[in-house]
């Protein structure tokens, strides 16, 4: 009987001492597991206690709980030992190989959710690297963008042009013209001669309608007047036009018909004038004209305004 308490106190005497001086575990040591998770529930957060005594408590507060067979608290215990104190180890020397192995299947799980938390957190801080990169280079563009802005030269603002070869919306235009009529003027039995002359006139324009007269001196004492009414096409420098004519001729009669011509503006005050016509004639008894006349003008006007 001395014998064998004698072995019973040796093989106790390495667990109180591993244990000492954290409460609760002799009470463990001696079965009594509901007063040790009572007191070691205070030990584990006991800031008196070392950390290395604050492990120990919570592994035997894990097994106190796991005696009672609380499985769910003494896993939970456990994972949080492998949390706060991952050197601690459960010593298969001093507890039932089957809270060894719970032991191990918490440390694991631990284990893996650090790992899980490491590679979110590395992936967030690729993301901010890749983000501050980003932010740097558009950072660069636009620097280097204000430099160009900078460096290019702001062409200073002008005055609205307005075009050399137009002349304004509203015009007086004195002119003066050299005219053929092309079919040539009979002035006797079988002769014909090309009938050219010089005259002047004026006209006033808005925009493309124009309206003006001539005086045309023609052989033989036979003036002429003209009056047209026509619309030059565009705002350029060459300008197609359309009119209408009515010519009267001293001794001759009157007529009318078509123009068509060009105006040619090369400056804000001078317009070169070309025109062809056609007109048919209502011949006085006894003139000696055709009733068809085909005449050409060229001449030059001053723009007033």
């Amino acid at each position: 009987m001395t014998l064998r308490l004698l072995c019973c106190v040796l093989l106790c005497v390495p667990l109180v001492t591993w244990a000492a001086p954290v409460r609760g575990i002799d009470s463990y040591a001696r079965g009594d597991y509901e007063k040790a998770i009572s007191a070691l529930r205070q030990e584990v957060e006991n800031p008196a206690l070392s950390d290395k005594e604050r492990a120990r408590a919570r592994t035997y507060l894990a097994a106190s709980l796991y005696a009672r067979g609380q499985m769910d608290d003494a896993r939970e215990q456990l994972e949080e030992l492998a949390r706060r104190h991952p050197a601690q180890q459960v010593d298969s020397a001093r507890f039932p190989p089957d809270f060894v192995a719970l032991a191990e299947l918490a440390r694991q799980s631990v284990e893996t959710e650090r790992l899980r938390e490491e590679a979110r957190r590395e992936e967030a801080e690729q993301r901010r690297l890749v983000a501050e990169q980003a932010q740097a280079r558009e950072a660069e563009r636009q620097r280097l963008l204000a430099e160009q802005a900078q460096a290019r030269p702001v062409p200073a603002p002008s005055a609205p042009s307005v075009p050399a070869e137009a002349p304004s919306s509203f015009r007086v235009r004195p002119e003066l013209v050299g005219f053929s009529d092309l079919g040539g003027l009979v002035s006797g039995v079988g002769e014909r001669r090309l009938s050219v002359g010089l005259g002047v006139g004026a006209s006033v324009g808005w925009g493309g309608l124009e309206a003006g007269a001539r005086l045309l001196p023609g052989p033989q004492a036979r003036w002429g007047v003209s009056v047209e009414l026509g619309y030059a096409f565009g705002r350029g420098m060459l300008q197609p036009r359309v009119a209408l004519r009515g010519t009267g001729v001293r001794s001759v009669g009157v007529g009318g018909g078509g123009v068509v011509g060009l105006r040619l503006t090369p400056g804000r005050r001078f317009t070169v004038l070309a025109d062809v016509g056609a007109e048919r004639f209502r011949i006085a008894e006894g003139a000696n004209y055709r009733k068809l006349a085909l005449t050409a003008s060229v001449g030059v006007g001053f723009n007033l305004f």
